[in-house]
Parts: structure tokens; sequence; C-alpha cells
């Protein structure tokens, strides 16, 4: 008979060892891989041959023309898009949270939709609607107005900036929101109290004291601009702009040989200005970035502005409703619809795009595809970022906050490092265990990409439930493993739902990590989308486009309806 104290050395041990076997997975995920890329950026050779030690990567990239205007539009880009997105958000979050103002309610149900609506659909749409061969707009003007050139030119800089700011903005007002309704109104009211206006109240009260949250999460903005490929490649590269990302494809993809070393150490130092980014974030926000539910149980103050004010708000959110989600989507339904891309008219009203689509076997393929890898991607990420969020919040083990570290490590390497970083871990592996042309490599960059969103998700859905609860339950003679099926993830069944629909939309939209890993019979649905789009047809990229949507919208929807009703 084993003695209590044996039991519990031999239960300890067995704990100890599932830390272990964790953070052994982590660092075949995230860290084998990151350190892979930073080799890689010292030798000749491409994925699966190395070749020979060398810092001509370094050299080439430094010596390359033009190296430095890619670096000037980079930070230019990133910095209009983050200050023009910032003002727009915080005018909403602030209308929506803090204001009463027309049309408040549709506000704080729309503005959010952008975010969950797949940028590369939303993009196509504005680049079949503005670009300066046969967009529409051009059509429209030379048609009917009798322009004899084109109006709207949607390539460069306004393209650019115009639908990037168009996407950030509902991320930015997300992040936001929560921090204006969760704020003590005790100090608006004294301000009120001594006199000052609304105005200087929401200047010299409100506003600073949610400095830090609007500094954090400008940074934040900032990264997701250098992070970005879909909008740099869709806008920039037809105007010849180039930044970071589209700057990395193109020397993989259009050069020939491909520029392995100038790639990845272009990557290497996109990641380490990221890094530090990420880590001056975390100093102003610490673990606060994503907390929007405080302990406190304040009603916000709600100020009533001026009619100026008011009727501006409401006019600038219909200008957004109508430019983020009304014009795009739209176009795209549209066009899936008609026999000729531009020509809407009865007769050439038809269902042949779609059911060509339904007939093609790269399309079916890569739906099927992407619900399987989204869905395999969001049970690992609920999976590993629940075990991380219970160490770190459960224990005092000193893994559990380099754990944590680690699974935000993927947010510092924008998608397409991120992608090239697993291609070169992946196929550098023996034979036997190579992973590179099978699905598995897909699920795994989709597992790493929302690692970081997936194990916040869960961290705070653990926080809000009780130890006490856990300590009762073995109290009375329960086992950890009874207890965690019979108390804990009940609990959480709210938390995983969320964290399952964020890591899903984000796999399912996801198109810089498939985009290095896909092999011939790997595609998902925005490879195939993006095939389409560059081959020229019109229609059938509007209607994977629209299946696309659709699936985020249905997962989003059925979310919603088995979302448990809270009663008072």
């Amino acid at each position: 008979m084993l003695s209590k104290l044996e039991r519990a050395l031999r239960a300890l041990q067995r704990v100890t060892l599932l830390y272990y076997l964790l953070f052994a997975v982590l660092i075949i995920l995230v860290l084998y891989p990151t350190l892979m890329l930073l080799a890689a950026s010292f030798f000749t050779g491409q994925p699966g041959a190395w070749g020979k030690f060398t810092l001509d990567g370094y050299r080439e990239l430094l010596n390359t023309e033009g190296i430095g205007e890619i670096f000037f539009n980079s930070v230019v880009y990133a910095t209009a898009r983050t200050a023009i997105s910032l003002v727009l958000a915080l005018t909403f979050a602030w209308a929506v949270a803090r204001a009463h103002v027309p049309g408040r309610g549709l506000m704080e149900l729309l503005i959010p939709i952008p975010f969950f609506i797949p940028d590369l659909l939303t993009a196509i749409s504005w680049v079949m609607l503005g670009n300066p061969q046969n967009g529409l707009i051009n059509q429209l003007f030379i048609q009917v107005f009798g322009a004899r050139g084109p109006v709207v030119n949607i390539y460069g800089w306004g393209g650019l900036l115009f639908h990037s700011v168009l996407s950030t903005t509902s991320f930015l007002y997300l992040l936001l929101v929560g921090f204006f309704y969760n704020m003590d109104p005790s100090y608006e009211e004294a301000s009120a109290a001594a006199g000052a206006t609304n105005s200087q109240t929401t200047l010299r009260v409100t506003l600073p004291m949610i400095l830090p949250a609007i500094l954090g999460v400008s940074i934040l903005s900032f990264i997701r601009a250098l992070e970005s490929f879909e909008d740099p490649y869709l806008f920039g590269t037809p105007g010849g702009v180039y930044v970071f990302a589209n700057e990395i494809y193109r020397v993989l993809r259009h050069r020939h040989p491909p520029q392995y070393s100038t790639a990845t150490a272009l990557a290497v130092i996109l990641m380490i200005i990221t890094f530090v980014m990420v880590s001056v974030q975390w100093r102003i926000l610490g673990r606060r970035e994503f907390t929007t539910i405080s302990g406190k149980g304040y009603q916000p103050r709600r100020v009533t502005p001026g009619p100026l004010v008011r009727w501006g708000i409401f006019a600038l959110f219909l200008i957004y409703f109508t430019l983020a989600i009304l014009i795009p989507l739209t176009q795209i339904c549209a066009s899936s619809f008609f026999k000729v891309f531009g020509l809407y008219k009865v007769e050439h009203f038809t269902f042949d795009n779609w059911l060509k689509v339904f007939h093609d076997p790269r399309t079916m393929g890569g739906l099927r595809n992407t619900i399987v890898f989204s869905c395999a991607a969001a049970a690992g990420v609920i999976t590993l970022g629940g075990l991380i969020g219970y160490i770190r919040i459960r224990t005092r083990h000193w893994l559990g906050p380099v754990m944590e570290l680690t699974a935000w490590l993927p947010w510092t390497m924008p998608g397409i490092v991120l992608g090239l970083a697993l291609l070169w871990a992946w196929i550098s592996l023996p034979q036997a265990i190579n992973l590179y042309g099978t699905s598995m490599i897909v699920i795994f960059g989709l597992v790493v990409n929302g690692l970081p969103l997936g194990t916040r998700t869960m961290q705070s859905a653990i926080m809000q439930v009780s130890k006490d609860l856990e300590e009762c339950s073995m109290v009375h003679g329960a086992s950890w493993l009874q207890t965690m099926t019979r108390i804990v993830l009940p609990l959480l069944r709210i938390g995983i739902a969320a964290a399952f629909v964020i890591v899903f939309a984000l796999s399912a939209r996801s198109l810089t990590i498939p985009l290095l890993l896909y092999s011939y019979g790997t595609e998902t649905l925005t490879i195939a989308l993006l095939y389409y789009y560059e081959e020229g047809y019109r229609n059938i990229t509007a209607v994977i486009a629209m299946m696309q949507l659709s699936l985020v919208m249905a997962l989003l929807i059925l979310e919603r309806l088995t979302r448990p009703r809270q009663t008072s």
C-alpha cells in the first residue's frame, strides 16, 4: 500500500512531465522554426539544401537598389494606416460607449463586422471597382459622364491606405471600446461638476485616462501594418509601392532562381523590428491588452454632444459602413451572378458561375481543406492555449511564464515570415518525418499563427473560473481529471466557443501561411481565390469570395445561436 506522500509525489511527477511535454511541443512548433529561419539567413541554399555559410544575404539586402525606399515605405505605410484608423476607431468607440448619438445601436452592431470579413475579399472587390483598366467606377464615368480616361486609380498609395484603413478601423474599435465602457465615470463627473464642457472633459479627462491603452493599441496596429500582405500585394505591387511583405514575396516568387538568402535576411530584420515593438507594447499594456471586463460594476457616463458633432459622427459612420461593407459586398455578390464582369443586365443574369465553381476540383477541394484545416487548427490552439493558460494562472511553475512568452512569439512574426520559417523548418527534416507537401504542415502553420490570440482568449476564460470550485471538488474526493471534465470545462464552454470562432475565422481567412506551405491537394479557399484572381476570372473569383464569406458568417451565426442566454 502506497503512502499518501508517495502517491502525491508520483502525481506531482506526472504533472511535471506534462509541463515538459507541453513545452517540448511549443519548442517544435514555435522555437524550432524561428531558429531555423535565423540560421537560414546565413546560408546560400534553399529550403532543404543549406549550401554554404555566408553573409551575402545581408550584403545583398543592404546593396539592393531601393532597399532604403522599402524601409521608408514600410514606416510611412504603417504610421499613416495606424494614425487614420486610430482617429476613426476612437471616434466610434467614444460615440458607442460614452455618448448619445443617432444610430448608436447600429454602430455597435455593424462596426465590428469588417474585422470578420477576409481582407482579401474586400480588397479584390475594390480592385474590381477602381482599377484603371476596366474598373466599374471608371467605366461609369466614361459611359455616363463622358470621361476620356480613368478617373480613379486604386493602385498605389491611395488605394493601399484607403482599404487598409477600412479594415484596420474595425479591429482597433474592438480593442478600444471595452476601455471606454469600463472606465470609472467618477473622474468625468468631477470634471463636469467643476464646470468643464463635454469636449473639455473628453480631451482632458477621458482620453488621458486610457492613454496607455491607446499607445499600446497603436503599437499593435503598427505591427499589424508591417505584417500585412494582402493590401500591399493587391494595391501596392501594381502601383510600384513595395514594403516588407510584398518585397519578401517578390524575391521568392518573381525572381529566378528564388533569392532565399535575401528573403530570409529581410524576414529576420522584420521579425526583430516587430519583436522590439511587441516588447514595448507589453510594457505599456502589460497583461491587459485584450481585457475588456473590469472587476467593478461601472455604469458608463454618457454625454450629449452638440448637433453638429452628433450628426457628423453618424454621417461618418454611414460613410464607413458604405465603403467598408455595403459597396464591396454588393460588388462581389453581383459579380458572382452575371455572365460578364461589369455588365449587370437582366439578360446576363446566370447561375453558371456558381455551377462552375461547384464542379471545380480546385475550389471544392479548397473549401473542404479550409473547413478541415481551420477546425483542426482551432482544436489544436484551444488544447495548447488552454493548457498553457491553466499552468500560467493556476500554478507557480517556472515554465508557466516561459510557455506564455513562447506562445506569443508568433505575434512578432508576420504571416509571410512565419510561413517562410515553417517552410525551412519542416522541409529540412529527414525524409521519414518530412511533412512538406502534406496537410499537417499547413495545419501546424495555422496552429502557430492562431496560438497567441487563442492562448489569450483561453487565459481570460480561465481567470473567470474561481479556483475555489476546483479545490472544493478535490476536497470531496474528485480527481484532477474529474474536476476538469465535470467542473472546469463546462464553465469554460463560452470561452472555448469564443476561442474556436476566433481561430477558425483567422485560419479560414489566412493567405500568407498556406501560400508558402501548400502543395497539390492541400490548397485552401484563399489559394483558389488568389489563383483565379491572378488568372483574370473575375466572376469565378467573386463566387469563391462569397463562399469564403458565407463560411465565416455561418460560424459566427452558429456561435451566437448556441451561446447560453444570460438571465437576470
